[in-house]
């Protein structure tokens, strides 16, 4: 077995943990922008930080007794109905977002919801 003294460790160790926290550091960072940079095109009306995301499913809602279907939408949020007289904006991103806010008793209120122009 070899022995090594403490200050050879050390000055072994010593760039090898400098090296790793600058890779942490700049991992960290990379994933802040990538956060911010996703909400920059929101309106600030709609989100305040974390209520926006993309769109992970639309289904149709059909009322019981008949009535005029509505557009349901999931994100990583929670599920909402679109109001029928909903005014969507468009997306900059070519997907489809929506915000939404939790209500008081629990449901998922469509703050805006974003389309891409082609849609």
């Amino acid at each position: 077995m070899i022995h090594c003294s403490k200050r050879y460790r050390m000055n072994v160790m010593k760039p090898i943990m400098t090296i790793l926290f600058i890779l942490a550091a700049v991992a960290g960072m990379a994933q802040c922008y990538q956060t911010a940079n996703a909400h920059d095109w929101y309106p600030i009306e709609c989100c305040s930080g974390t209520d926006c995301a993309p769109v992970e499913g639309i289904a149709r809602h059909v009322p019981t007794g008949g009535g005029i279907p509505q557009m349901v939408v999931t994100s990583k949020h929670g599920t909402a109905i679109i109001p029928q007289d909903f005014r969507a904006g468009e997306s900059k991103d070519q997907r489809m977002h929506v915000c939404m806010r939790q209500s008081e008793i629990g449901t998922w209120d469509v703050m805006c919801l974003f389309f891409p122009p082609h849609m």
